[in-house]
């Protein structure tokens, strides 16, 4: 073996013999790379040396180096760079090189570093710097790689200005020439590359446009107050946005936190343009990733919540340009090229949360767009495999009842009902004669209808409902049909909907009708092609008279009229209806089918109501809603318009009323029949949940299922710090926490409740006489509202989502509430104004720009934060999700010791940040959505809390007036009865008055000759008393009754409203 193959080089001959270990390949290779022209940044493929770019690169980053370093002491104001008859020079002011000795070494400072290998002041492993100088090379290889170099530096400090020039690639170093200088000091490197070792005659035009770009690179990373140049020319980039505009992006979502900087665009292909400590990452790295990958995966979580679309992350990455600018504690990278960061994320020393508001504006940079489209595209041809197509016979549908001629060529002739349920289809299916099923097919739905106005394709088709109804009709996704395309494509001709008489009927109609709108328009504009069976909501009979009503408007106006002896049956449900009354509908269906037919303003009017994006319309609409305005179905006819504004409109106010409460009393509907049921039951000792649902549901008319009835029972009760100010029913058992927001209640079956203490003190068993009550089949069930002694809506807030409006009230102290109130009973005009309270909550809320900042409680040392108080709303598990996925993202770490009741958590940061806003340790409340039905039972929004106090006073305290009246009346009602009895007892006792063997007519005669008086035309109230009642003790029992009775109408009459209520209020005070 020739053992002089083994061989030694030294450290200048190995940069030179070894380039791609050090500056990179200095083959030219063909490469597109971006390059400056006339101020902007473009691509360019072009003969490219990577060697000879990175020499330039070295001392440019030397440069920003220093502005790193100089920050906080003595700014850099300005970075050169030029190109002149193959010789590059780089210059910035600032501090220069210590002109010195080195006392160990024994040579000028500034020559040890430009002027031998391995030598930096980077080298320190315990310093945390975020420069781009590493391993002591730099600028040293520019001068190695160079026929000739020159160094200029000046040290302000010594007033000492040093110059030494480098020749034959480091091979020679002559002395340096050392002057005084007293002006402002500056480094400059100039030098020649060795163009003939890089096999080229020198710089071409493409290497100096991307040398340029490197400059303007470095004019977008640096502060405005740097004036970066090219060749004397001043850069125009001010800033990083104005860097990326020079790419020719316009249209950006621009973001940052300490120590990063950075922009998502949408492009046709992916691309990234990424800096780390002034280094250009040309391949990107582990920074570039921990950006991206936050927003691809944030993006399609949003994309799935908006449009139920789910998309892959790589879809959204092959069309994002991201560009980043971040500053790394001591980075580490793939080579000396520096052209990919390795550094793990738990290293870079800081943090940066892509946040939510940054995701949802690049979601509408056309990113939805994108997703939506491409997703569609895959989705259209998916469900068109599962079109359906005219076919004689239907498989896999068990519940239908298939028309004899479907799917024939009399299928044109053929109906298909709709209805709910398999009773109703029983009921409907009772009504068919032999030759109505040749032409008649039943199919049930099972609930409500999707409502597929703005929903993936995808999710269309999976529900069963709508997949099903495709393969019976033989529908076509996408198809627009002719009325030639209905005879000759479509199993059944026309669509009939048979759905129970209530606002949720009504809802269903609109429900299929809004799904044939959306997917099949044609459809509806053919008139007649949708009708529904116009069926009876009430029968009034007497004898053998019927009157029938079809809504309750119609009712209601035949009932003004005060009819005596009509048996009155209502007919909420279609099974409410006998076989013998759906045979009748079917028989003379020409009287009972109502058609539809298509108006110019009809896909609007559809659109309106079930397009999500039209919530302001919708409110609108609901504005101009009349209790009194039914849908007139006299005619045969009528338009898609009319059923909206007409019929539909109830349901939406129903499912306003649902949802949203009343300003009088706080409650929504269940919550209200809930208490109705607890006050009858009179509910002192406890009951189980399910036990008390069940009650609720049977003697108020609940029509909803009594789970959700179980969820409103606990939620009533709850106590823990978020839930109520003051809970109405009592919490007896596990009811829920804040862990989870009270999602971890027992079941209904295990749990138990009761009336608080107080709840009857907020509303007075004294006020039950004077409400309203709302009916039921003719019986009267809970009251219109509620008037509590307490605004109820402002003590424990309210949250709801109706049709058309939403709504959000805060909540409020009640003892400051009561506090207010006093004050006003007692004259003060001073408007109320009350911070939110939550009880229990031990943050702040404080109000800055017209919102209320909720923050928890913590305290910080160093990088650990303890956690002891979330914002109100926030759930402890919940939150703790959310760490789970900060872990490496902004958090190294974090402990958990919370209770149910209790929050006690320890957070290690990665870095320095915004700690509230990191942990989200901060939220806003905001009253600017507090809309409520007010006592007119209208919807109306609140603009602040004093007005929904004055619309509350008003209503209590005509309670109170009526209150009183009553109360005196029924006094005054009890006191002349015990007054008649003291008569009528003397009078027996007198002997005046002879029961014995006397018939009825006689007795009463002689009672009233005695001026004893009826009630209710009878002296029943007398003559039914128990002989032992009729006794001188009972005389003097009675008349200390009537004493008493006196003092108590003299007391009340002289008893004012202000004092009633204040008297009330006082004692409840003391009782929360």
């Amino acid at each position: 073996m020739d053992l002089s193959q083994y061989q030694r080089k030294t450290d200048i001959g190995h940069v030179l013999d070894a380039p791609d270990m050090y500056i990179g390949p200095i083959q030219p290779v063909e490469t597109v790379n971006w390059v400056a022209d006339q101020g902007k940044i473009v691509p360019k493929t072009h003969m490219h040396i990577a060697g000879l770019y990175k020499l330039f690169d070295e001392v440019l980053v030397n440069a920003h180096d220093q502005y790193i370093r100089m920050k906080e002491k003595s700014p850099v104001s300005y970075i050169q760079g030029s190109c002149a008859d193959g010789t590059i020079t780089v210059t910035n002011d600032g501090p220069g090189i210590d002109i010195a000795m080195h006392p160990e070494y024994n040579v000028y400072i500034p020559q040890l570093i430009f002027g031998e290998l391995r030598t930096s002041t980077n080298y320190d492993k315990g310093e945390k710097k975020i420069v781009g100088g590493k391993n002591g090379f730099g600028a040293k290889l520019a001068i190695i790689w160079s026929t000739y170099a020159k160094l200029e530096t000046v040290d302000a400090t010594r007033e000492l200005k040093y110059t030494q020039v480098f020749r034959n690639n480091l091979s020679v170093i002559e002395p340096p020439v050392i002057t005084k200088y007293k002006k402002k000091p500056y480094t400059t490197l100039s030098f020649t590359p060795d163009y003939a070792r890089l096999g080229i005659p020198g710089l071409d035009a493409d290497m100096q446009q991307l040398m340029e770009r490197r400059m303007m690179d470095i004019a977008g990373i640096t502060d405005k107050k740097v004036k970066v140049s090219w060749n004397g020319n001043p850069l125009s980039i001010q800033n990083f946005s104005s860097y990326i505009e020079s790419y020719g992006i316009e249209t950006k979502v621009q973001d940052s936190v300490p120590r990063w900087e950075y922009a998502f665009a949408l492009s046709d292909e992916y691309m990234q343009v990424s800096f780390v400590n002034g280094i250009h990452t040309q391949k990107g790295g582990r920074h570039v990733d921990y950006l991206v990958n936050q927003l691809t995966r944030k993006l399609c979580a949003y994309i799935l919540l908006k449009k139920k679309v789910e998309v892959r992350p790589s879809t959204i990455k092959d069309r994002l340009t991201i560009f980043a600018y971040c500053s790394i504690e001591n980075p580490t990278f793939d080579s000396q090229t520096k052209d990919c960061l390795t550094t793990p994320i738990t290293q870079f020393g800081s943090a940066c949360e892509v946040s939510d508001k940054v995701v949802e504006k690049v979601a509408k940079l056309g990113f939805l767009d994108l997703a939506l489209r491409a997703t569609e595209q895959k989705e259209l041809a998916t469900v068109k495999k599962q079109d359906g197509v005219k076919t004689r016979t239907i498989r896999g549908i068990p519940k239908l009842v298939d028309a004899n001629w479907a799917g024939t060529s009399k299928s044109s002739e053929c109906t298909l009902i709709l209805c709910e349920g398999d009773s109703a289809k029983a009921s409907v299916v009772s009504g068919l004669s032999k030759k109505d099923r040749d032409a008649f097919g039943v199919y049930p739905m099972r609930g409500k209808m999707l409502n597929v106005r703005d929903e993936s394709l995808t999710r269309i088709n999976d529900n069963k409902e709508i997949h099903e109804l495709k393969q019976i009709m033989g529908l076509e996704i996408g198809k627009k049909y002719t009325v030639e395309d209905v005879r000759a494509r479509l199993r059944y001709g026309k669509i009939l909907f048979m759905t129970d008489q209530d606002p949720d009927g009504s809802h269903i109609k609109g429900l299929g009708i809004n799904m044939f709108g959306s997917l099949w328009e044609s459809l509806l504009k053919q008139s007649g092609f949708i009708g529904f069976m116009n069926t009876p909501i009430i029968k009034a009979k007497k004898g053998t008279k019927e009157v029938v009503f079809y809504n309750e408007g119609q009712y209601d106006t035949w009932k003004a009229d005060d009819p005596k002896g009509w048996d009155i049956k209502y007919y909420k449900g279609l099974g409410t209806s006998t076989s013998k009354e759906f045979v009748q509908y079917f028989q003379e269906k020409q009287k009972h089918v109502v058609q539809f037919e298509w108006r110019e303003q009809c896909g609007d009017s559809i659109d309106k109501v079930f397009n999500k994006k039209r919530a302001d319309d919708r409110k609108r609409w609901l504005e101009a809603y009349s209790k009194d305005v039914f849908l007139d179905t006299s005619h045969r006819t009528i338009s898609y318009s009319q059923f909206i504004d007409n019929e539909l409109s109830h349901f939406s106010i129903y499912d306003c009323k649902r949802s949203i409460p009343s300003v009088v009393d706080g409650f929504k509907p269940s919550q209200r029949k809930i208490m109705y049921g607890v006050f009858k039951k009179k509910l002192v000792k406890e009951i189980k949940v399910a036990q008390l649902s069940g009650y609720v549901s049977e003697h108020s008319a609940y029509h909803h299922g009594e789970a959700s009835l179980n969820g409103t029972i606990v939620n009533m009760a709850q106590d823990f710090v978020g839930s109520n100010n003051l809970n109405l029913l009592t919490p007896n058992g596990q009811f829920g926490t804040r862990l989870e927001g009270g999602k971890d209640s027992a079941s209904e079956r295990y749990i138990f409740t009761q009336l608080s203490p107080f709840t009857r003190m907020i509303f007075p068993e004294a006020d039950d006489a004077v409400l309203e009550y709302n009916h039921d089949d003719g019986d009267p069930i809970e009251p219109v509202y509620y008037v509590p002694i307490l605004p109820m809506v402002l003590v424990n807030g309210c949250r709801g989502i109706g049709t058309g409006t939403s709504t959000n009230v805060l909540c409020y102290h009640p003892g400051h509430l009561i506090d207010y109130l006093v004050a006003r009973l007692q004259g003060s005009n001073d408007k109320l104004s009350l911070v939110p309270h939550y009880r229990g909550f031990q943050g702040t809320i404080d109000l800055k720009q017209g919102k209320y900042v909720v923050k928890g409680v913590y305290a910080k040392k160093e990088l650990v934060v303890h956690l002891t108080e979330l914002p109100v709303g926030v759930w402890t598990v919940e939150y703790k999700e959310y760490l789970e996925s900060q872990i490496g993202v902004t958090i190294k770490e974090y402990s958990d010791n919370s209770t149910d009741k209790v929050v006690d958590m320890s957070i290690r940061l990665m870095a320095e940040c915004d700690v509230e806003k990191v942990l989200k340790l901060s939220t806003t409340l905001s009253i600017s959505n507090m809309n409520l039905f007010d006592a007119d039972e209208h919807l109306k929004k609140y603009a602040e809390i004093h007005d929904i106090m004055e619309e509350y006073y008003d209503v209590r305290y005509a309670t109170y007036e009526k209150r009183k009246v009553h109360q005196l009346k029924v006094l005054r009602d009890t006191l002349h009865k015990v007054e008649q009895k003291v008569k009528y007892i003397r009078a027996v006792l007198s002997g005046k008055l002879d029961l014995r063997n006397k018939k009825q007519d006689v007795l009463y005669r002689e009672l009233a000759s005695l001026d004893i008086e009826m009630r209710e035309e009878s002296y029943a109230y007398l003559t039914k008393m128990p002989m032992d009642s009729v006794t001188q003790e009972k005389v003097e029992a009675l008349e200390k009754e009537f004493r008493e009775i006196q003092e108590e109408v003299a007391r009340l009459t002289a008893m004012t409203v202000e004092q009633m209520w204040i008297q009330e209020l006082v004692a409840l005070k003391k009782a929360i």
